[in-house]
């Protein structure tokens, strides 16, 4: 009787034993639940006996598969964080602003990453947007006319002339994309006249020989045209104003009446009028 009653009772706590331990859910310690596969790290097991249980790899994965991880892939007997491309997890792109990393997975984190040159971080912090254009003062938002610079349009944080979108202002003519200040002929401000030595500035035509040059036998003077002083002394000298004709026939018979008679006399006058007042 007292055999049987013994072995009625080791009987009971073994089967106790095996209850408790069929319904121990103790966790591991990263927090995975008893037969779970961890996520993290990926590919591990939680098992082990009653109160000591532990986290065991998979090394076969046929349980614990590295994809139930997301952004992980397997390597061997391992699980390895995926890349993307050339760019290692949790790592920013350095060529694709603000890019990171994640999963496999390229995704914004410009608070992270930073953003391209051009660009700042938008309020939302994980995208980048423009920087606005400055208009003399005046912030320009992306894709917005301008205020003071009339036909331009903010473009990729740059301010570019865009007069079919952003009309001219008045007194302002449109060429192309360009709002330009246009003189009476049609000479645009800046350029030269065909018709020199005009050149349109501020909307006038003004002299500008010194930088548009002559018509064909004038010469520059300053911003004005003269005559040719070449062509003025075609047909006379500084004294005599004798004809070139003339000119070689006196040439050819030796000196003229004017280089023997008048010129000497001319100096000597000059002399003594000078000695005269210096006397004075």
């Amino acid at each position: 009787m007292r055999m049987s009653l013994l072995a009625l009772v080791c009987a009971m706590i073994v089967l106790c034993a095996g209850v408790a331990h069929a319904i121990d859910t103790t966790p591991c310690a990263d927090g995975t639940q008893y037969g779970k596969c961890s996520v993290n790290p990926p590919g591990f097991l939680c098992t082990g006996s009653p109160g000591s249980h532990a986290l065991v790899q998979d090394t076969t994965h046929t349980i614990c598969k590295c994809s139930d991880a997301p952004g992980y892939v397997e390597s061997g007997t391992d699980c390895v964080a995926a890349k993307c491309g050339n760019v290692d997890t949790n790592t920013c792109d350095p060529n694709n602003k603000p890019k990171l990393c994640v999963n496999g997975a390229l995704v914004d984190n410009a608070t992270r990453c930073g953003c391209p040159s051009g660009k700042r971080i938008a309020a939302n912090g994980l995208s980048c947007e423009f920087i606005p254009c400055n208009d003399s003062g005046i912030s320009v938002l992306e894709g917005q006319c301008a205020v003071k610079s009339s036909g331009k349009k903010c473009s990729n944080g740059v301010l570019v002339d865009s007069a079919s979108t952003c009309p001219c202002k008045s007194g302002l003519t449109k060429v192309g994309e360009k709002c330009v200040l246009l003189c009476s002929d049609g000479t645009q401000d800046g350029a030269c006249s065909a018709a020199k030595p005009k050149k349109c500035v501020n909307g006038y035509l003004i002299d500008g020989a010194d930088t548009c040059g002559c018509p064909e036998g004038k010469s520059a003077v300053g911003k004005q045209c003269t005559d040719s002083i070449l062509g003025a002394l075609g047909d006379a000298d500084m004294l005599g104003g004798l004809s070139s004709g003339n000119q070689t026939g006196q040439a050819a018979s030796g000196a003229s009446p004017l280089s023997c008679c008048c010129l000497p006399t001319a100096l000597i006058a000059l002399a003594f009028g000078f000695v005269f007042v210096r006397k004075k």
